[in-house]
């Protein structure tokens, strides 16, 4: 079943295209119609839809920004314009804009316009598929550096306005390459699926983890009040990486050493803010792991 939100002020050209929409898909598309954009996003905070069919001259007579604004409303799902008139250039600007397909109102065929309907969701969904494969790490399905970041610029920016705390936690998993050495890849694979499934279930379901690479992890937690909430979260890590782990049947001994700052306590921009907790994490390591450490004066 998709279910469109059709956005059409005249009362035939809507009729027409319900019954077209209908009439080749029988049960397969459900239509709600609305004659408004501000009905429109009202009715798309309400509900769920697969997809907007909406009228061109909408679209004319409010702007471009019209699109930019429904999808900033509603996580860009696929938009199909009705066009009035075969105009390249438009349909070309609206296209750039958000919209998927662009149907001229005449002369289109129920197929023609099904078919649109459904090439704009299946293409939305495939565009979707590679934005998330391109921003997870494929190992562990955790946020990867580039997500974890845009994450990182946008919680910082939020704090600085509403004058609260992030707290960035950088991990590393103690003495990770003498266990590669001794166990393999494969092991060493498996180990790092165990390492990002315990460091997940140490974190709220607002916070993000993230594999930035190699044996590297880190989490990102928004609202938190002072080094006192930062140290609870280190304390948790270290407690159940400090349970037993059995990888492939075989038990094997995992620390790890991490690195606590909080914006905007040890610094405000973000290179900063990860140098300081890089540096916190190898002192954790130096002095023996499996323990966390601050940012000394020095590097606050």
């Amino acid at each position: 079943m998709i279910r469109v939100l059709l956005v059409e002020d005249n009362p035939g050209d809507a009729k027409r295209a319900i019954e077209m929409l209908r009439e080749k898909e029988k049960g397969e598309i459900e239509v709600t119609h609305v004659e408004r954009l501000s009905s429109a996003l009202r009715r798309l905070n309400q509900e769920s839809f697969d997809a907007i069919v909406m009228d061109q001259t909408l679209v004319d007579t409010h702007g471009l920004d019209t699109l930019d604004l429904i999808q900033a409303a509603l996580g860009r799902l696929p938009i199909v314009v009705l066009g009035e008139k075969d105009n390249e250039a438009a349909d070309h600007r609206m296209i750039q804009h958000g919209a998927q397909e662009v149907v001229m109102k005449d002369g289109s065929t129920a197929a023609q316009l099904t078919r649109a309907v459904r090439h704009a969701v299946e293409r939305k969904k495939a565009e979707q598929n590679l934005s998330y494969l391109a921003q997870q790490d494929p190992l562990t399905t955790l946020a990867n550096r580039v997500l974890f970041r845009d994450r990182m610029i946008h919680a910082v920016a939020m704090a600085k306005r509403k004058k609260q705390v992030v707290g960035l936690v950088l991990c590393g998993l103690d003495r990770f390459k003498e266990t590669l050495w001794a166990c393999g890849q494969e092991m060493g694979d498996l180990l790092l699926k165990e390492a990002a499934d315990r460091l997940k279930k140490c974190l709220r379901e607002v916070d993000t983890a993230a594999r930035l690479g190699g044996d590297e992890f880190t989490c990102l937690m928004e609202g938190v009040n002072s080094r006192t909430d930062m140290e609870i979260i280190g304390g948790r890590i270290l407690k159940a990486f400090a349970q037993p782990w059995v990888i492939d049947k075989k038990e094997t001994h995992v620390t790890v050493s991490l690195g606590l700052v909080a914006y905007p306590l040890d610094g405000e921009e973000i290179d900063g803010l990860f140098a300081s907790a890089k540096a916190a994490m190898e002192s954790a390591r130096e002095a023996g792991g499996n323990r966390y450490c601050f940012p000394s004066p020095q590097a606050a």
